[in-house]
């Protein structure tokens, strides 16, 4: 068998349709003997033992940044000190101006609260009827 099916069919590892036995070749137009011959390289593949796993870090960080274009570093770069120098700006950046007196208003802020009043007396007796 090529690849793992049942006991009437084979897998076609090009596009992974199950094929009767029967069926000399799948519908995508991959042959039995190909796909024999694309199970035992890709077994071989396997076998062939596995790069050590990359580090955490460092490693990691310098193998991406390896992998990048020259033109895709400048971007970064660029726009890091354009999102540095606009935080900069936000936090240490000239302070607003209070706005100019219009005709000569001049705001003199919130008024004084008001002094609170003793509740009103009725001039009769609350219920009338006691």
């Amino acid at each position: 068998m090529v690849v793992e099916g049942g006991a009437h069919t084979w897998s076609c590892p090009a596009c992974g349709r199950r094929v009767p036995l029967r069926a000399p070749a799948c519908h995508c137009g991959a042959t039995r003997a190909q796909a024999e011959e694309m199970v035992a390289s890709a077994s071989a593949a396997a076998a062939a033992p596995l790069p050590p796993a990359p580090r955490r870090g460092a490693g990691l960080r310098a193998e991406v940044v390896g992998a990048m274009t020259r033109d895709v570093k400048i971007l970064l770069g660029v726009g890091a000190f354009v999102l540095v120098a606009g935080l900069g700006w936000m936090v240490f950046g000239p302070r607003p101006r209070p706005a100019a007196a219009v005709l000569g208003f001049v705001d003199r802020g919130a008024p004084p609260a008001p002094r609170k009043s003793p509740p009103p007396k009725p001039p009769f007796k609350l219920p009338w009827w006691k």
